[in-house]
């Protein structure tokens, strides 16, 4: 998501890892990302993160569809991502989709560290990540890995697992990326 002087210009899907779809107006429609922004934001940033349907909505989305005579969707991620590529926003603003938001990209941040720009993110009116934290040893780290290996189980909505990230922006930089992913996370 792009934002300039607070409002939201631009969304654009992950796509290749080099260039995605547009699906401005589609995300438009989600109750969950604010089209203008709370408090003291830099002019221009980017906001990356995750658009899902809860498990709620993802049965109640396929119940309608087989009251019509439509087949099921498979899976919550797969009936989100294809909800934001439809052409009719007005139905994609039926299908309850919601978003949590998870990283912070621009210059001249007001913040040096991934946790604080989760909690600016927070701050701004982003739905964010029920649970982040900031751990200080590796045992924190192990502890929280074994925590949510079964606790997730209880969310309200599907993860793959937990995201390690290292985080002070200054390392980041240093670590950088490979061809798909970043070498801090």
């Amino acid at each position: 998501l792009v934002y300039e002087k607070g409002i939201l210009v631009k969304a654009i899907t992950r796509g290749d890892g080099i260039q995605g779809d547009d699906v401005t107006a589609n995300v438009r429609t989600i109750k969950s990302i604010p089209l203008r922004l709370l408090g003291d934001h830099p002019d221009y940033f980017e906001v990356r993160g995750e658009i899902i349907l809860t498990h709620k909505q993802f049965e109640q989305l396929n119940k309608e569809r087989e009251e019509i005579g439509e087949p099921p969707f498979a899976n919550p991620r797969n009936a989100a991502s294809g909800s934001l590529k439809l052409q009719d926003s007005s139905e994609v603003a039926k299908r309850g989709l919601d978003c949590r938001l998870y990283s912070l990209l621009g210059e001249n941040l007001p913040i040096s560290n991934h946790y604080d720009a989760i909690q600016k993110l927070k701050e701004w009116g982003f739905k964010i990540p029920e649970v982040v934290e900031k751990a200080e040893t590796i045992e924190d780290v192990f502890k929280f890995i074994d925590y949510w290996d079964s606790a997730r189980e209880k969310l309200s909505f599907d993860i793959d697992g937990v995201v390690l990230k290292i985080n002070a922006f200054a390392q980041q930089l240093q670590l950088g990326f490979t061809a798909k992913s970043p070498r801090w996370a």
